[in-house]
């Protein structure tokens, strides 16, 4: 009997989860961002401003889904990081220990004012704030950070931890993180600029020592400030939800019913993910390589050309695996992490 890892009766979307608007650091307005994905073949855009929740669901179209959402900072402004210079703006997060934090509401129309109201955090330097809110900040720690993510889930948030390597996050920080729904395994804007934000490893140490349930998802943090899509659509998470409304949306997203892809053009894709008999399969797009990782230690790869199925026995010891696909450019699709105890 197959048990289906991806479900097999979904409508599939492409999305950007990662997204900068000119409402904070961005060069476009949101409606010119849902113009540039909806003609590059996307059908969700979270739109995740510096510490600005915004509502655009006036610019849902059929066939395309606005998702109500914020990148959330909680940042040591008071202090600099070891290679930091002395003489510094303080003002300059380079130079800071910092999380960045993308929140995605589960409902469009979150009740109450934005999410610096709801939840709490040192200031970013968009964001002066209200007397009553610098009275309320805390001291940066990382009990500090968990508290926001707490507040956030309790607020009704999904919450991503985003791109560790820009963050200057060591793995001291992800391994003390609790209650983050997805890991950013990719940042496609770091990773155009700097090569070093694609962080499978980190993914891995998070399932093997905070919690196997994490999921992983990939986006562009897009800002385009030199007014060309150079940094966009190369991490996609592809969706698969009943209908493309928001509820169905976040129910999958939710769930981990999606994976995530690399690649300006026509990124690979996970057709089919499913165990029988104690095997996993795996139906793709032409691919080079497609790796089975199991626990973080046990590793199994199939390489060809054009391949479009491979088979891996699971092991009796695994308590996670995880699936990547790989084609002949170099762009990756990657499943998050299952538990084979859920899969028996």
């Amino acid at each position: 009997m197959k048990k289906y890892l991806l479900p097999p009766d979904r409508n599939w979307y492409r999305a950007n989860l990662h997204c900068h608007s000119n409402l904070s650091d961005g060069y476009w307005p949101p409606a010119r961002l849902r113009d540039e994905y909806r003609n590059a073949g996307y059908s969700i855009l979270a739109v995740t401003d510096h510490n600005v929740l915004a509502d655009h669901s006036d610019l849902n179209e059929p066939g395309f889904l606005m998702l109500t959402s914020t990148e959330y900072d909680v940042t040591d402004w008071d202090s600099h990081l070891p290679l930091g210079r002395p003489d510094a703006n303080p003002w300059n997060g380079r130079y800071h220990n910092t999380f960045h934090l993308n929140l995605f509401s589960k409902v469009p129309n979150p009740a109450g004012r934005p999410a610096r109201d709801t939840i709490w955090g040192v200031q970013h330097n968009c964001f002066e704030g209200t007397p009553e809110e610098a009275e309320r900040k805390k001291a940066f720690s990382l009990d500090a950070v968990n508290e926001v993510i707490a507040k956030a889930n309790e607020a009704g948030f999904l919450v991503q931890y985003n791109h560790p390597n820009w963050s200057r996050n060591v793995r001291a920080d992800w391994l003390g993180l609790k209650g983050v729904w997805s890991l950013e395994i990719l940042n496609y804007a770091t990773e155009c600029l700097t090569g070093g934000e694609y962080c499978p490893y980190v993914y891995d140490d998070l399932l093997n020592h905070v919690s196997p349930r994490i999921f992983c998802s990939m986006g562009d943090d897009n800002h385009n400030r030199d007014g060309t899509t150079a940094q966009s659509f190369g991490g996609s998470t592809i969706v698969g939800a009943e209908s493309l409304d928001y509820a169905s949306v976040i129910r999958a997203l939710e769930r981990g019913e999606f994976y995530c892809s690399s690649g300006r053009v026509d990124p690979p894709r996970i057709l089919a993910l499913y165990v029988e008999s104690g095997v996993v399969h795996v139906d793709c797009s032409p691919a080079s390589f497609v790796f089975f990782v199991g626990d973080g230690r046990r590793y199994g790869v199939k390489r060809g050309k054009d391949m479009t199925h491979a088979e891996f026995p699971l092991a009796r010891d695994d308590g996670w695996f995880r699936v990547a696909v790989r084609d002949d450019r170099g762009n990756t699709a990657h499943t998050h992490a299952y538990l084979v105890g859920d899969c028996r």
